[in-house]
């Protein structure tokens, strides 16, 4: 990370209250004393448990391909604060979020109930992402909630266009609640009246709540596959093929992303749907800026190949919903037996499930840490779970760059994952290993 942007993400840091405390109230105040950016721009609101980020990154691109200025607010960020906000799919200049920071601190400083109740490390970043949005006046907003919906802090925008819902799994329940129902709803609040929404849709009982949220909003509520069905032709290290059939127009759309993965498919038809309905307003959302759109999509640690020889894939897979997912696009280009798989884990997720979704695998697990963070479970107690689970390790490594060192010079294909938090770490650690 550069030292300027360092330097934007340690003073928001002071400004902000330790932790996450979930609330809308802080941003309401602080809003309005800095102009009140979030009712200046039209947005896409994106929420759900994963695939939040590629789903983002497509529909940017799409619209940014259709001709349309167009920022994507995302997070968290791998190895940069930079990361967050693009405007035209170029990261916004640090001179920018300083600006917009020291812009918060006079406000911060002018209220004596904000002094009392400061907000959150987010909700700042959130506050300073719309008002460079708001300044940089574009087309279209793409915006990723952070955790939930309901109180997330991106849940202050004023001038939604649709609303996007990923698929839900079972994630940071000390905050959203312990069932997938009670996570649901955290989610499906986002929706807006009288305004559309898509779900990707999952089990039953959920897209039925998903219906029944949006009919007491008078919303247009659509599930993906009452838009288009999607088939899947090929899936290896240099992306996804796959096609979709728009359900209305009766008419088929082969489609390639770079992005690797069985889910990306749902994920870029879930963004193609969303252009889709979007097009009167928009109508240069034409079936070639969707086509050149997702085909131009860039989404890191997310199933990223990174190096050759052996290979190297970092993937974010944080929870078991998203592990899953991993382990089954793998075993669509491996063998059992043939991976290595470098592992770190937070000790506060459910680390022994994401153990069991790699056993299918058979691969020879090399445990991690990532150094520095209280959060992170040590490579000890991870190595020992995974034993006690029955699967191969090649010991504990306290530095994730010297397990991805020794999990390489095997020979053997290495994938990284676990952590959001090892990824980011990893980018800025390793780039002489590449």
């Amino acid at each position: 990370m550069s030292d300027a942007f360092k330097q934007i993400e340690l003073k928001l840091e002071k400004l902000a209250s330790p932790g996450i405390v979930p609330g809308l109230a802080r941003l309401h105040m602080l809003l309005p004393l800095i102009g009140n950016p979030q009712k200046a721009f039209p947005a896409v609101h994106v929420v759900g448990t994963n695939g939040k980020g590629s789903t983002c990154a497509a529909l940017s691109s799409i619209f940014t391909e259709a001709g349309y200025k167009t920022a994507l607010y995302t997070s968290p960020h791998l190895a940069s604060f930079g990361e967050r906000l693009e405007i035209g799919g170029k990261r916004v200049s640090p001179e920018k979020w300083a600006e917009a920071a020291e812009k918060i601190q006079t406000a911060l400083a002018a209220s004596k109930e904000l002094q009392n109740d400061r907000p959150t490390y987010f909700e700042l970043i959130t506050a300073a992402a719309f008002f460079i949005i708001a300044r940089e006046n574009p087309d279209i907003a793409i915006v990723e909630a952070g955790l939930g919906g309901r109180l997330d802090a991106t849940n202050t925008l004023e001038n939604v266009l649709l609303s996007l819902i990923t698929p839900i799994g079972v994630d940071h329940t000390d905050y959203l609640g312990e069932t997938l129902a009670e996570i649901a709803a955290e989610k499906f609040a986002v929706v807006r009246k009288n305004t559309p929404a898509i779900f990707a849709g999952g089990e039953v009982p959920l897209e039925k709540q998903f219906k029944q949220t949006a009919y007491e909003k008078n919303a247009n509520p659509f599930l993906l596959l009452e838009l288009c069905s999607v088939t899947r032709r090929k899936t290896g290290l240099d992306g996804t093929d796959f096609s979709i059939f728009w359900n209305a127009k009766q008419k088929n759309l082969d489609l390639h992303t770079p992005l690797i993965g069985l889910f990306q498919p749902d994920n870029a038809a879930l963004a193609c749907c969303a252009a889709q309905l979007l097009q009167e307003r928009f109508p240069e959302l034409n079936e070639d800026a969707i086509k050149k759109g997702v085909a131009k999509t860039r989404w890191e640690g997310r199933i990223e190949k990174a190096a050759d020889n052996p290979v190297l894939i970092f993937d974010g897979a944080h929870n078991p919903h998203a592990m899953k997912k991993l382990a089954e696009t793998l075993r669509e280009i491996y063998p059992p037996g043939v991976l290595n798989i470098v592992f770190a884990a937070m000790a506060d997720k459910d680390v022994r499930l994401m153990l069991d979704l790699m056993k299918g695998l058979s691969p020879t697990l090399y445990c991690t840490q990532v150094p520095d963070l209280a959060r992170s479970m040590k490579a000890d107690s991870l190595a020992a779970a995974a034993q006690a689970h029955g699967l191969q390790t090649a010991g504990s490594f306290e530095n994730p760059v010297d397990a991805i060192r020794a999990a390489r010079a095997t020979g053997r294909p290495t994938v990284c994952c676990g952590s959001l938090y090892m990824i980011g770490w990893v980018k800025e650690h390793m780039d002489d290993e590449r």
